[in-house]
């Protein structure tokens, strides 16, 4: 198995193909700001699944995607989550892909807490899916209070 990073260029791959996975990872993301489950169904698989390791004491937990999305489309709070730095790799037959990224979520304006997501992705019908995500956060430090 071959993986490529969005530093090297790898000829069996479109050199735009990191581009497109991290524009439906931002697309997830943009999803779970806006709560729409028009913008969620754009960019993921609702039978994919998910963990999330929330802040301690609260315990790791396991949900689809679809259980996510209907559970985040009820919430009034404003969500405003980013990542930075990714790290993509794309598997050399083009059809399997993963972003592994520092993350910060704020939650009406506050930053509540920040970690690690990992999405995983795969083509489907000529475009790129979330199928997978994990992450592990914590709460943040003061100087992460402050991160835009």
């Amino acid at each position: 198995m071959r993986w490529s990073s969005p530093h090297t260029e790898t000829a069996s791959l479109a050199s735009d193909e990191p581009a497109a996975i991290i524009s439906a990872t931002q697309g997830f993301l943009t999803a779970l700001s806006t709560k729409s489950r028009i913008d969620f169904e754009k960019h993921c698989v609702r039978a994919g699944g998910m963990s999330l390791s929330p802040p301690p004491p609260t315990a790791l937990r396991f949900c689809t995607i679809g259980s996510f999305v209907e559970h985040i489309s009820t919430l009034k709070d404003a969500i405003d989550e980013r990542i930075w730095d990714p790290e993509v790799k794309v598997h050399e037959a083009g059809n399997l892909a993963a972003v592994w990224a520092p993350f910060r979520a704020k939650i009406n304006g506050v930053v509540d807490h920040v970690g690690v997501e990992l999405f995983v992705l795969h083509k489907i019908d000529g475009r790129w899916k979330v199928t997978g995500l994990a992450d592990s956060c914590r709460l943040p430090t003061v100087e992460e209070m402050l991160l835009e």
